[in-house]
């Protein structure tokens, strides 16, 4: 369910966290035929990471310095991906990019007048991938990732929270929907 934003294909906002909505930045995360990466370049990467929140404003970076971030997001969302789903994570992976780009962050001198902490993620190319870890290892380490459900729709496997276990699509009118037609369908098909 793309949205534009600066001109760029990015998806919907649906998560209800922040946390987790790195993982919907690709579709199919089951390996079906209609997977969408919507996180091509770094400019993808910085206008998402505006796009859902993380950052303020518009992050920047030189093309090397670009392709290793994008590089480093896209590890980093498969490992999170996996340990938010149960799937076989990389702890020792996920690990690794907290201890290395999380465990300095403070909040920064000028908090929003409602007395919001914002989050210093610096300055350099790295900033969406620090504020993307941050939030990831918030998640992780709270009673809230017991909350997280994939999303049944074929195709999609976008993550949400669900803490009343109530809820099975990202979008009931993209994904729930889809799933009411092929259910009505497979029923009210003639017989062979």
């Amino acid at each position: 369910m793309p949205v534009m934003v600066d001109g760029l294909r990015m998806p919907a906002i649906v998560a209800g966290d922040v946390a987790l909505e790195i993982c919907n930045t690709r579709a199919a995360w089951d390996g079906g035929a209609e997977t969408h990466e919507y996180l091509h370049s770094y400019e993808h990467v910085a206008v998402w990471a505006r796009h859902a929140g993380l950052l303020p404003d518009l992050a920047t970076a030189d093309a090397a310095d670009g392709e290793r971030v994008l590089s480093r997001v896209l590890e980093f969302r498969r490992a999170y991906y996996q340990a938010l789903t149960g799937a076989d994570a990389d702890w020792s992976l996920i690990s690794q990019y907290v201890r290395t780009l999380a465990p300095g962050l403070r909040p920064a001198a000028e908090t929003g007048s409602d007395s919001t902490a914002a989050w210093d993620y610096g300055d350099d190319a790295e900033r969406p991938l620090r504020a993307i870890v941050h939030q990831a290892a918030r998640l992780l380490a709270s009673p809230g990732s017991t909350e997280v459900r994939a999303c049944a729709g074929a195709g999609c496997g976008w993550l949400f929270r669900d803490p009343r276990g109530r809820r099975r699509w990202c979008v009931m009118a993209v994904c729930g929907n889809r799933a009411k037609v092929a259910r009505h369908a497979a029923t009210h098909r003639p017989p062979a």
